[in-house]
């Protein structure tokens, strides 16, 4: 009987681990993925505006990074979802839930649904992007400049990509175990200070915009849309004292360790 004991706890032992290689495994291979394609989001931006905005062509940066790139990169944050639910993260729900959704809202809510070229707005009447097809688009002729929207754009990407950079790739060499160094640490629980206003207004100005549209698309989209404006302001409380609460957890930790 004591052998018997020993075999199932050896094979649960062996299951386990195997399961717990395979999250790890995954979890290695969503991280990459995600740092990979916020990376290239990034720097094709940053690589754009200069080439474009000199010239009038601010708006056309959009449709160079919009579809497919930013709508799938940011698409694939769902998972974070479904990973905090299952518990193969401990990431908490709430907070996950609240930062994923703004940000599905705004690519598909607002971005989508608004761009200039779009089924659901009029010429001309788009809060983003614009100024791609054509002469004017192909940069022969001087462009029309940034909208207010277009540059909201910028900054939400900025934000964006920038922290997701930096989280993504922290979290690829935590799960790799190859160890993070200190300097990815410090911007991981630093950088917020700066990006998360950055973002969070560029992301309601987004919305502000969009109200007129949303009105014409149907009235209680407009209502919608002015619900989500209010709740930003108690929703980014929440997001960032999380993550003040954070940087002091790991911080204290690397005291203790010191």
């Amino acid at each position: 009987m004591a052998s018997t004991a020993r075999s199932r706890n050896a094979s649960s032992s062996s299951s386990s681990s195997s399961s717990g290689n395979t999250i790890r495994s995954y979890l290695l291979a969503y991280n990459s993925i995600c740092f990979a394609l916020w990376t290239t989001c990034t720097l094709r931006m940053v690589l754009l505006i200069p080439l474009l905005a000199p010239s009038g062509h601010s708006a056309a940066v959009f449709a160079h990074l919009f579809s497919p790139l930013l709508v799938v990169t940011q698409s694939l944050a769902i998972l974070e979802v479904i990973h905090s639910i299952t518990g193969i993260v401990r990431a908490p729900v709430f907070t996950t839930l609240i930062q994923v959704g703004s940000r599905i809202l705004l690519v598909w809510g607002v971005m989508y649904l608004f761009r200039e070229g779009g089924r659901y707005v009029t010429p001309g009447e788009g809060i983003v992007g614009g100024d791609y097809e054509g002469l004017v688009g192909k940069g022969v002729q001087p462009g029309p400049g940034a909208k207010v929207g277009d540059l909201a754009f910028f900054g939400c990407l900025a934000a964006w990509g920038v922290t997701e950079c930096v989280r993504y790739g922290f979290f690829a060499l935590q799960v790799w175990g190859m160890g993070v160094p200190a300097w990815w640490t410090w911007l991981r629980y630093n950088t917020f200070y700066v990006l998360y206003p950055i973002g969070i207004s560029s992301e309601c100005i987004l919305i502000w915009k969009a109200l007129k549209p949303a009105a014409k698309l149907h009235p209680l989209y407009q209502w919608f849309l002015v619900a989500i404006l209010v709740i930003y302001v108690p929703g980014s409380y929440i997001l960032y004292t999380h993550m003040i609460a954070q940087r002091q957890r790991v911080m204290r930790g690397k005291k203790r360790a010191n």
